[in-house]
C-alpha cells in the first residue's frame, strides 16, 4: 500500500494563511476591507520561503492596522432586546418577595476572558438614567476591550517579527511570465 501524501500545515484560522496551489495565500479582512497577499513558491524560492514572506508580510500588516473586533451590528428583533441597543437589556429581579428592575450592560473582557456584566436599578436611577448609565458602561467597556486586543495584536505580531528569520529574497521577479523578467526582455521588432 502506498503512503498517503502528506497534507500542508493547516494554519488558517489563527493567521489568516492558507495553501493554494504552488503558493501561500493570506487574507485579512478588517471593517469590510480586504488585506489580502499571494507568495508564489517559484518567485520565493520554494515553499518554506513563501511561507515565510507571508508570515512576515501578516506580522507587518497586523501592526498596522486595527484589531479584529466584530461585533454583532443589527439590533436585535423580536423579544430579545426590549431596548434596542446590543448588549443592554432591561430585566426584573426579585430580593426578598418584591420586584426590582434593572437595565444590565454586558460586554466580553478580552484581558480577563470572561463576560463582565454591570447592573443599574430602575428604582435608584430612575428608567431613562438606568438605560443611560447602561449604555455609558457598555461602551466604555467595549473600548477598553478593543483597545487590549488592538495592543494585544501588534504585540504579537511585533515579537514574532523580532524572532523570525529575515525576509527572503524573491527569486523571480513575480510580474514576469516564465522566469523572464519585462525589464531585459529586447523590445519587439515593429515593421
Amino acid at each position: 500500500m502506498a503512503p498517503r501524501p502528506r497534507r500542508p500545515p493547516r494554519i488558517r484560522p489563527r493567521t489568516h494563511i492558507h495553501r493554494q496551489r504552488k503558493a501561500w495565500f493570506l487574507k485579512v479582512r478588517r471593517r469590510g476591507q480586504d488585506f489580502v497577499g499571494n507568495f508564489s513558491d517559484a518567485v520565493w524560492g520554494g515553499r518554506a520561503l513563501a511561507l515565510l514572506a507571508a508570515q512576515r508580510f501578516r506580522d507587518e500588516l497586523l501592526q498596522r492596522i486595527d484589531a479584529d473586533t466584530r461585533l454583532r451590528r443589527q439590533v436585535p428583533k423580536g423579544r430579545r432586546s426590549k431596548t434596542g441597543v446590543v448588549g443592554v437589556t432591561r430585566e426584573p429581579h426579585v430580593v426578598g418577595g418584591r420586584s426590582y428592575h434593572r437595565y444590565v450592560a454586558a460586554w466580553q473582557d478580552h484581558e480577563k476572558g470572561r463576560l463582565v456584566r454591570r447592573r443599574f436599578g430602575v428604582e435608584r436611577y430612575g428608567d431613562d438614567g438606568a438605560k443611560a448609565r447602561a449604555i455609558d458602561a457598555r461602551e466604555a467597556g467595549v473600548a477598553r476591550s478593543h483597545a487590549y486586543l488592538l495592543a494585544h495584536q501588534r504585540e504579537g505580531a511585533t515579537r514574532r517579527l523580532r524572532e523570525a528569520a529575515p525576509m527572503p529574497r524573491l527569486v523571480r521577479d513575480p510580474l514576469s511570465r516564465k522566469g523572464i523578467s519585462m525589464a531585459r526582455r529586447r523590445p519587439r521588432r515593429v515593421k
